[in-house]
């Protein structure tokens, strides 16, 4: 099929309420690639295997409820991101160098400590800096499968995310806080505080994966909008 044509004002490469749609109702989806990115792994709802499982979900959103041209060109991206996350792994820990010195900034001017007085601030942080760099190396897998028209694709996304970040605060606010009311609605007792980290540490990965989504489809509509 063609690609939607851009002065076509229908022409929606990608509806991000459809892609967040097609993520709720396939939470089984979620959890398969999760594990896979986790097997070899000892982490939680936070760890880089499952930053990297959410991504491929990302993925197979995209492709699943993208534009036939987005589509198309996004076929299968979900299973090649496995290799392409391990070719990958020296930029994402030179994100989390880079970022370590804004960590320290960021705690001092912010918080008025330092790094190693407060464990989970330092956490916190920590995990913020890793999900950015899994981010932006999916954003370089991504704007390779758009070709020539997709050149300076991942920048633009990055400078929309950047733009939003109080919207992300605010999603992940709104997630822990339902997460959290699910988890005490379920149990008999009292969650525990490690549950109940966990349930804040997965809010903060599907916030930035829900986001990404959004930023993604505002970028490729502009694009649409103002053709290259």
């Amino acid at each position: 099929m063609d690609a939607p044509n851009p002065a076509d004002p229908t022409a929606v490469p990608l509806d991000a309420a459809a892609a967040l749609a097609w993520m709720r109702e396939h939470g089984e989806t979620l959890r398969a690639l999760i594990a896979e990115e986790t097997e070899d792994e000892d982490g939680g709802p936070a760890s880089d295997g499952a930053i990297r499982g959410n991504l491929r979900f990302v993925a197979a959103a995209i492709e699943a409820t993208a534009a036939p041209g987005i589509a198309e060109l996004t076929a299968g991206l979900d299973e090649d991101l496995p290799l392409r996350f391990v070719l990958g792994e020296d930029l994402v820990a030179r994100h989390a160098e880079a970022g370590a010195g804004a960590i320290a900034l960021e705690e001092h001017l912010q918080h008025g400590t330092s790094p190693g007085r407060d464990p989970s601030l330092d956490a916190g942080l920590d995990r913020r800096v890793r999900i950015s760099g899994w981010i932006q190396l999916f954003l370089v897998q991504l704007e390779e499968r758009l070709g020539p028209a997709g050149d300076g694709f991942a920048a633009a996304v990055s400078s929309e995310l950047d733009r939003r970040h109080r919207d992300l605060a605010r999603l992940i606010f709104s997630l822990d806080r339902l997460a959290k009311q699910h988890l005490r609605a379920r149990l008999p007792g009292a969650p525990t505080t490690e549950a109940l980290d966990e349930v804040g540490q997965a809010a903060v990965v599907q916030a930035n994966a829900r986001m990404l989504v959004e930023a993604i489809a505002t970028t490729l509509a502009a694009r649409a909008e103002s053709p290259r």
